[in-house]
């Protein structure tokens, strides 16, 4: 983008704000315009300057089950397939997410029971239970859930079972899996 078509996108931008915000009714549509001519504004800036993190350096995990696992009472579910890792933070081996950096974090799974069997899963944030799915039916069941926490780098979370149940998936399908990703600083 030249400098000259830049600088006329923030104008238009600015003189749409002052058409906008003289017949805004919420804080909501008003908030919305500011993050974008915020965003405009920052266009510009160096790395060194800019506010907004480089999308490589925000921790993001995603996962898949490439198996039926059943790891046992209070046992974490080792999601084995890497779709999405960036700085590491979630380690296949053990199934646990690490966050390299403290922020607030949005996490999702979804687990898939066997036909006609129970399964009870629940994520858990340093050992301690914070999102909990209760699956059975006479077919597969499928159960998800969302959650946003605060953490501290080092603390831990996973996908646990809660009995000895087993979750479903396989290779060709890969049913059941956990992500997660730093929304806010």
């Amino acid at each position: 983008m030249t400098k000259m078509s830049y600088y006329t996108t923030v104008m238009m931008l600015l003189l749409l704000a002052g058409m906008v915000m003289g017949t805004c009714y919420t804080k909501l549509e008003c908030s919305q315009l500011g993050d974008l001519l915020e965003m405009a504004m920052k266009k510009k800036c160096s790395d060194k300057d800019c506010q907004c993190p480089i999308r490589t350096k925000i921790p993001a995990f995603s996962a898949k089950l490439t198996h039926p696992q059943t790891p046992g009472r209070n046992g974490v579910i080792k999601f084995d397939k890497i779709v999405t890792n960036i700085q590491n933070g979630y380690n296949p081996t053990t199934g646990v997410f690490t966050p390299p950096v403290a922020g607030v974090y949005l996490f999702s799974y979804t687990v898939v029971s066997l036909a006609g069997k129970y399964l009870h899963v629940y994520l858990s944030h340093n050992n301690s239970k914070q999102q909990t799915t209760w699956m059975k039916g006479s077919e597969y069941e499928t159960g998800t859930a969302d959650i946003i926490l605060i953490l501290k780098k080092g603390d831990q979370v996973a996908v646990k079972v809660h009995g000895s149940n087993t979750v479903n998936s396989d290779r060709r399908n890969l049913f059941s899996s956990f992500s997660g990703f730093l929304i806010a600083q």
